[in-house]
């Protein structure tokens, strides 16, 4: 049985993070109350800057955040910058992110951080990357281990119980 297939506790599996649709209130930290009126082209880039995360493009997302794009930007279902590129697997993204600040912590609006979905992934490499920057497996209201125990990850699991893998 594939992890689509298995069901979240709550009866429904998992959403993925940044596949919500995607409007102005995307850009606009998880509320469209949250920012003034933004022009077609400000609301153009944030999106870029979403799909950055979500495509690895690690050069970009360091330029931007260096240049004042918060590293915690969240879209409209409360996923940051550093959930996306992990959710995706982009591990150079994920690295770029937490040098500059990245909230390890930080839960979309599902209650799911970056850890939980790179073991959802099965991502090894980011899951070490985000244990040795602090990330809490058992944080957030869906945490990295429930995560590996509901859709029955023994070896996520164990990554996840290793502690010399933590700071």
């Amino acid at each position: 049985m594939s992890q689509a297939d298995h069901q979240h506790g709550d009866g429904a599996p998992p959403p993925v993070p940044g596949t919500s649709p995607t409007g102005p209130d995307e850009a606009a930290g998880g509320s469209a109350t949250a920012v003034p009126d933004l022009t077609a082209e400000e609301l153009a880039f944030l999106h870029g800057v979403f799909d950055a995360a979500r495509e690895g493009r690690a050069d970009e997302l360091a330029e931007v955040v260096d240049k004042g794009v918060p590293v915690d930007l969240t879209n409209s279902s409360g996923d940051t910058l550093l959930v996306l590129a992990a959710y995706h697997q982009q591990h150079d993204a994920v690295r770029v992110l937490l040098e500059r600040g990245a909230d390890v912590e930080r839960t979309n609006d599902r209650g799911q951080s970056a850890l939980a979905a790179a073991v959802f992934r099965q991502d090894e490499q980011v899951v070490r990357t985000l244990l040795a920057a602090g990330a809490e497996p058992d944080a957030g209201p869906r945490s990295a281990v429930e995560t590996a125990r509901v859709f029955e990850l023994p070896a996520m699991l164990e990554l996840l119980q290793d502690p010399s893998l933590r700071p």
